[in-house]
């Protein structure tokens, strides 16, 4: 079952590849989860959170719908995502890394199919800030944060803020 708390740089759980959920067999555990994601969520005024964030590795992330352009949705559960057009550099936070934004090139476009909490499958067309938002929270899912993203020089000038995160919330700290 889900810590219900925020992982934060430094827990190991952020690194890791998350498996694919069984959306039929495990309801009970995926709504357990996502109730948890969405008060993390609030609780933090974040745009998104991804399920290792809250301290589990399985492929489902959340959004804000109200914030972002999402028709409606904001669970995506076993998400695929394929990306095009010009590569645009906006500034990027992350709730398990606060205090940090940085510049970030991804793909303006985004394509994600996935599911809902009924099992419904859906894709998106997105571009500028939900496909964003949608390649921020699915390279969690892959064990990929958006600091991994920055150049040689930005990850050197971050490192000192880095480790002082990993010292204040410990490792694998589960303080919310």
């Amino acid at each position: 079952m889900s810590s219900g708390k925020l992982q934060y740089y430094g827990s190991k759980i952020l690194r890791n590849r998350s498996r694919e959920i069984d959306i039929s067999s495990e309801q009970e555990f995926l709504h357990s989860l996502l109730s948890d994601m969405f008060e993390i969520l609030r609780f933090e005024r974040g745009l998104g959170l991804a399920a290792p964030q809250a301290g589990e590795n399985v492929r489902v992330f959340i959004l804000n719908s109200e914030e972002l352009s999402l028709k409606g949705h904001s669970v995506f559960i076993n998400p695929e995502v394929t990306t095009s057009g010009p590569l645009d550099k906006d500034e990027e936070g992350c709730l398990s890394i606060p205090g940090i934004y940085e510049y970030v090139g991804r793909p303006y476009n985004a394509i994600i199919t996935a599911y809902d909490i009924s099992g419904e499958r859906f894709t998106l067309d997105l571009d500028d800030y939900a496909a964003r938002a949608v390649q921020h929270e699915n390279d969690h899912l892959d064990g990929i944060l958006f600091v991994d993203r920055l150049s040689p020089i930005r990850k050197r000038l971050v490192k000192k803020q880095l480790s002082e995160i990993k010292r204040e919330y410990g490792p694998d700290s589960r303080i919310l």
